[in-house]
């Protein structure tokens, strides 16, 4: 009777054994030294070491090079893999006896009789490893599924033999996948899969890469990657950025590669991230909690910080009652209004003044040590404050920056002389209380004997104090930086719309992964606008949509929402865009003069097919069962959220996603559109537009108009026109006088 053969599998099967069950047990270099080693033991076929008829654990551990004490905690978890590797290594291969094979059909047997031969089973056929192809010329098909059906044919092969000549190049596979993959049923996404595609690239001498780039999902994460040493969490981040024989390479190789793209990709390499990523994890603050109710979705969320006491809390709801109604209260003058997103951005400036002076002076922040019952905006009118949180910021980033600048800038307002609030409310001297080597009993007393002095006082230091800062600040977060590869390019506009090429290069299949693909025509149509819009976050992300058909918003509508909106033009047959001045920040820009922004999309690029399949299929896809805002861009619904509306920090993150999984190239992977570009968000589109004019045509004012607002702020903020930027504009005139006519 013949034994059974040896499972070209269980390589594979032994290997994920040790590391799911050893994992929690043994340290991640002893899990992979103890895997390598049973793996040797089978290929070797070779039994493990024994003692008796069991296992001779110390010699186990010196031969695979792990400390004993280490595996006598794992013994119990390995012993079962151990007894299935000793079965496999027990089935003999399936040869034919010797003795057998030395009879003929007329060789003598006992009692003088001859045996029947036995009629021979026909020799198998050899299956060559590199095939001719049967006709030398091909119509490629598009999709995975009929090209492998097509080179089956082509070089005569069949799935059993295909099956046969995988295993024994050690790459075993089921002849019922095969077949499900001809079929397109279904596609490879496991490690193992994808190097059968390579295997089968090599033996019909295709270009490598050649069946990967024909899946339905090419931008789908590989399955089956072995990252030892991290959490799984982090696994699932890094899993689309890792390549396919990640865990085949060399243990120093796995590590450059995790730097990387930790790095670059997840964090971004620039200072200011690194400082950031380091201030995270000192969370401190006052919360004001009503007041991130009406601000909802513009606030940061910060789990270390206090919350704040009700009286605190009252005198914050009423600076911005004060600053942000439509009218001012009774009694009060002001110069200005804060809209929400100022408001909240003030709201944040506060809260960290306050709760640094509240934050332990011994902690990590290093704060003062306020009792949080004693913290009063009241507090604001005294220099010693300002000066002690100006110094603590300086040293904790380790210069100046417009940050402070700005700070003061807010306290100077607060304490002007007719229309500040500080000014107008003077029964916030009652709550002050002394607080030692901060605030004296002496100098409470000066300030609730005169108010309004006090105030005078604070206004006149805070602007000296913040003319001194200026001169010497230092911008900590240069908002070039992460694009520089972009700005540099001889066309920037041409140059980041390949990362909306990319996004498209990778769009999986609608019909098979319909979310997948939505989240694609999002990402190209978020790209797309950015750049033929030159928006700001704001307005990108509330831009409401009006379907073809429907009767569009009237300007008064959209002016009282503060909204723009994407309709269908019949005069012009095309997309427009209509936004009224007053929804941008700047609306009282030269820029606008007071009129709506109104622009006719060009259909270029197939713009106007991407917008018709967003919203016909795949905006109805991302909705869900979600309630419909009534924006253009919405998120993915979720069993977890409700709200398909974007805010400030989604937005953000969905268009750094797309930047770090499109726009930045993977070396590792050759995904990505733009070698040394870094993680940003929305912002920095207006930087590439007004750079891009700027080159090409030298006039500020021409960039002004493509992000809607001045040549003096393009100048000072958004434009990156370098010296040889402007001479090699003005070189293209002067050299015109040296051509031949």
């Amino acid at each position: 009777m013949r034994e059974a053969e040896p499972n070209p599998a269980f390589p594979r099967m032994i290997s994920d054994y040790v590391r799911l069950r050893c994992a929690e047990l043994l340290p991640p270099r002893a899990v992979e030294a103890l895997r390598n080693y049973l793996v040797d033991l089978f290929h070797r076929r070779e039994m493990p070491p024994a003692c008796g008829r069991g296992i001779d654990w110390p010699a186990l551990a010196a031969a695979a090079r792990i400390d004993e004490e280490q595996l006598e905690a794992a013994k119990q978890a390995l012993r079962p893999g151990l007894e299935a590797l000793r079965r496999e290594l027990r089935k003999a291969p399936a040869l034919r006896h010797p003795k057998r094979t030395e009879r003929t059909a007329t060789s003598p047997v006992a009692g003088g009789r001859h045996r029947r031969s036995r009629k021979r089973s026909p020799k198998p056929i050899a299956i060559p490893s590199f095939p001719e192809p049967r006709e030398l010329t091909w119509l490629d098909p598009p999709d995975f599924a009929a090209a492998l059906d097509l080179h089956i044919r082509r070089h005569g092969d069949t799935i059993r033999g295909l099956a046969t000549v995988l295993a024994n190049q050690a790459c075993p596979i089921e002849q019922s996948t095969l077949r499900v993959w001809r079929r397109g049923l279904k596609a490879p996404v496991h490690r193992e899969s994808l190097r059968v595609l390579q295997l089968l690239e090599a033996r019909w001498r295709l270009p490598a890469g050649y069946f990967k780039e024909k899946l339905p999902h090419p931008s789908r994460a590989t399955t089956g990657q072995r990252v030892v040493g991290i959490g799984r969490a982090e696994r699932r981040r890094l899993a689309w950025h890792l390549p396919d024989d990640f865990d085949r390479r060399p243990l120093v190789e796995q590590e450059e590669i995790l730097d990387w793209v930790r790095r670059v990709v997840v964090s971004g390499s620039t200072d200011y991230r690194r400082y950031q990523a380091t201030a995270a994890t000192q969370p401190f603050g006052i919360r004001f909690r009503q007041l991130e109710a009406s601000l909802r979705g513009r606030l940061r969320t910060r789990p270390g910080a206090q919350l704040a006491p009700a009286a605190l809390e009252a005198e914050m709801h009423a600076l911005l009652a004060f600053k942000t109604s439509t009218l001012a209260p009774y009694g009060y003058r002001r110069r200005g209004v804060w809209g929400a997103e100022t408001a909240a951005q003030k709201l944040e400036q506060l809260s960290l003044l306050l709760g640094a002076l509240a934050a332990h002076p011994t902690g990590p922040v290093l704060g003062f040590g306020v009792a949080a019952a004693d913290l009063s905006l009241g507090m604001l009118v005294l220099p010693r404050v300002w000066d002690w949180y100006v110094s603590w910021r300086e040293k904790r980033r380790g210069f100046f920056t417009a940050w402070e600048v700005d700070m003061l800038s807010l306290a100077v307002a607060l304490t002007s002389p007719e229309t500040g609030w500080l000014t107008q409310t003077p029964t916030l001297a009652d709550r002050l209380v002394p607080i030692p080597n901060l605030v004296t009993a002496s100098e409470i007393q000066t300030v609730q004997q005169d108010w309004s002095g006090a105030c005078a006082a604070m206004h006149r230091i805070a602007l000296a104090r913040s003319k001194e800062i200026a001169r010497v600040s230092r911008v900590h977060r240069d908002p070039f930086e992460p694009i520089l590869p972009v700005l540099e390019a001889e066309s920037p506009v041409r140059e980041y719309k390949k990362i909306a090429d990319e996004v498209v290069r990778l769009r999986p299949c609608a019909r098979r992964y319909p979310k997948a693909a939505a989240e694609s025509s999002r990402a190209i149509l978020m790209v797309r606008l950015g750049l033929h819009l030159g928006f700001r976050q704001k307005n990108l992300r509330q831009l409401m949509v009006c379907l073809r058909g429907e009767r569009p918003r009237t300007e008064r509508q959209l002016a009282e929402a503060r909204r723009g909106e994407l309709r269908w033009n019949e005069r012009d047959s095309g997309w427009e865009v209509f936004v009224p001045h007053v929804a941008f920040k700047n609306a009282g820009s030269s820029f606008f003069s007071g009129r709506a922004f109104r622009l006719v999309l060009p259909d270029v690029a197939d713009l106007y097919s991407e917008i018709a399949a967003y919203l016909d299929k795949h905006r109805a896809v991302l909705l869900g069962p979600a309630a419909d805002p009534g924006t253009f861009f919405v998120k993915t619904a979720k069993a977890t959220s409700d709200d398909a509306a974007y805010d400030q920090n989604t937005f953000y993150e969905a268009w750094r996603w797309i930047i770090q999984r499109y726009g930045i190239h993977n070396p590792w992977t050759g995904r990505g559109a733009i070698k040394g570009l870094l993680p940003h968000g929305p912002h920095n589109v207006r930087d590439v537009l007004a750079t891009h004019i700027l080159k090409q045509t030298g006039s500020y004012e021409q960039a002004s108009y493509a992000i809607q607002d001045t040549p003096e702020t393009v100048a000072a903020h958004y434009g990156r026109f370098l010296p040889q930027d402007k001479a090699a504009l003005a070189a293209q005139v002067l050299n015109q006088a040296w051509e031949i006519a």
